[in-house]
Formats: structure tokens, C-alpha cells, sequence
């Protein structure tokens, strides 16, 4: 399970590359495709930690490091494309359709990825590039929405 584990993460730092070069040209595509893939790779991790923790051996430390391991990568990829494509949204004059609703699922990630890369068993897998990545996408985000107020109006909706 480990191995499909890691085939997804490879392919999600790929779509996230592509994503990352898409960003400057307003278009949520490849970024809603690459948060798709992380939801897909943290529901099956969900599955294999679970089956780490129940293992009839007992816990094995080596499979634990690699299912850790491939966490990391996919928690800096979400970080490092998060901050490409906030950037690139910070700077442009309006914002896409749909944004209300990237903004609120990516203010979730940002949130769940600082509660993950601040547990015990990641701190020596977490870099300092990271952490201020983390920092820098929260900002430019920060930034986006006190542009944009009503994007985070929950009593209307967006109509297209």
C-alpha cells in the first residue's frame, strides 16, 4: 500500500509543478486537479495509517518513516504551489470566478498542514524553506481576502 501511496505522491508533485506554472494565468484547472490528488493521497493515507497501527506484528518503524516521509513531501508541495498561486492571485487586479471557494478550501489546508508539520513525529522532517513557505502562503493569502471581503461572506453565494 505504501508503494501506491508514494506512485501518488510522485504524481501529485508533478500536476502540483504544472499548477505552479498555470498559476500567473488566472485559471483554477490545475490547481483544483492537484488538490483533488492530495485529497485523494490523505483519504488512502488515512487507510494505511490505520493499517500501520494495527499491524499483528506490531508497529514497524521503518514503514512509519516512510508513510512520514511521504506526508512531508506532499505537505511541501501543498505549501510551495499554495504560495506560487496565492502570488500570482495577489497580484492580479480581479479575481476568477470560483475564488471563494478555492479560498476557503485553501485556508482549511493551510490551517490542517501547520497542525500536521507541527506534530512531534515531523519536526525533524520539516526544514526551515518549509516553514517559511507556510508563513509566506498564509500572508499572501491574508493579503487576497482583505482585498476581497466578500469572498469570505457566507450568507451569499456565488451565481455564474
Amino acid at each position: 500500500m505504501l508503494v501506491a501511496l508514494e506512485r501518488q505522491a510522485r504524481d501529485i508533485v508533478m500536476v502540483a509543478a504544472k499548477a505552479e506554472q498555470t498559476a500567473t494565468k488566472h485559471s483554477f484547472n490545475l490547481y483544483r486537479q492537484f488538490r483533488d490528488r492530495v485529497s485523494e493521497f490523505e483519504t488512502f493515507g488515512i487507510l494505511i495509517e490505520n493499517r500501520l497501527r494495527n499491524l499483528e506484528t506490531g508497529r514497524d518503524e521503518r514503514l512509519d518513516e516512510q508513510f512520514d516521509a511521504l506526508n512531508i513531501l506532499i505537505s511541501k508541495s501543498v505549501i510551495r504551489a499554495s504560495t506560487k498561486f496565492f502570488l500570482a492571485l495577489s497580484k492580479s487586479p480581479a479575481l476568477p470566478l470560483g475564488s471563494r471557494e478555492v479560498f476557503l478550501q485553501e485556508l482549511r489546508s493551510l490551517h490542517e498542514a501547520r497542525n500536521k508539520l507541527s506534530e512531534p513525529r515531523y519536526e525533524h522532517l520539516l526544514d526551515e524553506e518549509t516553514q517559511r513557505n507556510l508563513r509566506v502562503a498564509e500572508n499572501i493569502l491574508t493579503e487576497v481576502i482583505e482585498r476581497a471581503p466578500s469572498l469570505l461572506d457566507f450568507s451569499k453565494r456565488e451565481t455564474a
